[in-house]
């Protein structure tokens, strides 16, 4: 049964339209029984090892999807959007390559922009607890300070929606919305924002 209320359909609009204004490119209302939390997307943080393990914002330094089940249980809708780009040309080693590198690190913070964005907003329409998830990692800054450092972006870095277990492919297609893979010639880089 949603717990939606009449006042978050109202806001709803308001942040659809302020998420296109700040420069998604897709931007959909999810009730948050909707948002799938899978254990075994966190699993593919440790199947390969990503290079990313041990951030701030990445696990396991995250709430684990159990922890955030119950977290999740406490919201009633979210905005799901994106940011979309041209899928950068390979070079022969991408491990190698730092123009493919700065181009991931700029869609990462451009999301991230965008969620802050809605989060400021969604505190300014009475919903204090509205929290932002990126797609990926983390690249605010070029290498994390790691487990037991201070965040030099405290106010900025966020968690990945798939650092806490939420399955992003089962999500949209709970909302409509098929991801293609592989992917083609334009990459589209996903957020949430949970309100409540």
């Amino acid at each position: 049964m949603s717990r939606i209320l009449e006042k978050d359909m109202e806001n709803v609009g308001l942040f659809l339209i302020a998420s296109k204004e700040a420069g998604a490119s897709d931007a959909f209302f999810i009730d948050a029984e909707n948002i799938v939390v899978d254990d075994r997307v966190r699993l593919k943080c440790f199947v390969p090892l990503c290079r990313h393990y041990g951030d701030l914002v990445c696990p396991p330094n995250v709430p684990t999807p159990d922890e955030f089940r119950k977290y999740l249980s406490c919201y009633r809708f979210g905005i799901m959007l994106s940011t979309e780009y041209n899928n950068p040309p390979k070079p022969p080693s991408l491990a190698e390559s730092q123009d493919v590198s700065r181009e991931i690190r700029k869609k990462s913070t451009d999301l991230s922009e965008i969620l802050l964005k809605l989060e400021s907003l969604s505190l300014q329409k009475g919903y204090r607890f509205a929290a932002g998830f990126t797609g990926g990692s983390c690249h605010y800054c070029d290498k994390c300070v790691k487990t037991g450092q201070e965040c030099k972006t405290p106010y900025k870095a966020r968690p990945s929606m798939e650092a806490v277990g939420v399955d992003v492919v089962g999500t949209l297609q709970n909302i409509g919305v098929f991801l293609e893979f592989p992917v083609s010639d334009k990459i589209k880089w996903w957020g949430l924002l949970l309100v409540d």
